[in-house]
């Protein structure tokens, strides 16, 4: 499972809306294919939400804008997950990534509690620096998809399949 962050204007995101559940992941590959902006963040998606929040994107936390980073405001109706985050909630989300100080975060990370969780994917007993840097990278990619659907008047779709 990954998840794709893909920007989309407001033609498209009511086109998706309307979009028979079961043809939604049909359609995003069809978008990310077409060449819509998409950003991946292939595992590190449930690593990221909890290393932010405390708790897997199983159990999204609604209003905390650190959660809705990873896997968006409102969920379609689908069969696989699809989020999305329309332009004017950027700038909350935003700010609470501008906020986060990951040095920190990730020196306090402790990925025996990642595994302990069922975090997945299953990957936490691995090397610790290796796995600080790859959510680092993947935290940078999540900000700068974020800063970017806000300044081009986009909102951010995300898939999980």
């Amino acid at each position: 499972m990954q998840a794709a962050y893909t920007l989309v204007d407001e033609a498209t995101l009511d086109r998706l809306v309307a979009s028979d559940p079961g043809e939604l992941g049909a359609a995003l590959e069809a978008l990310e294919a077409d060449g819509a902006p998409t950003v991946y963040l292939d595992k590190l998606w449930d690593g990221l939400h909890f290393l932010l929040t405390g708790a897997t994107a199983a159990a999204p936390i609604e209003g905390d804008p650190l959660s809705e980073a990873v896997v968006g405001v409102h969920v379609f109706e689908a069969e696989d997950y699809v989020g999305c985050t329309e332009h004017d909630e950027l700038p909350a989300v935003v700010a609470a990534l501008e906020a986060v100080d990951l040095p920190t975060l990730l020196a306090d990370a402790r990925f025996a509690s990642f595994a302990a969780a069922d975090v997945y994917p299953r990957i936490w007993s691995g090397d610790a620096a290796t796995l600080r840097a790859e959510l680092a990278e993947a935290f940078g990619a999540l900000l700068d998809l974020h800063r970017a659907a806000w300044t081009a008047g986009q909102h951010v779709v995300v898939s999980i399949l």
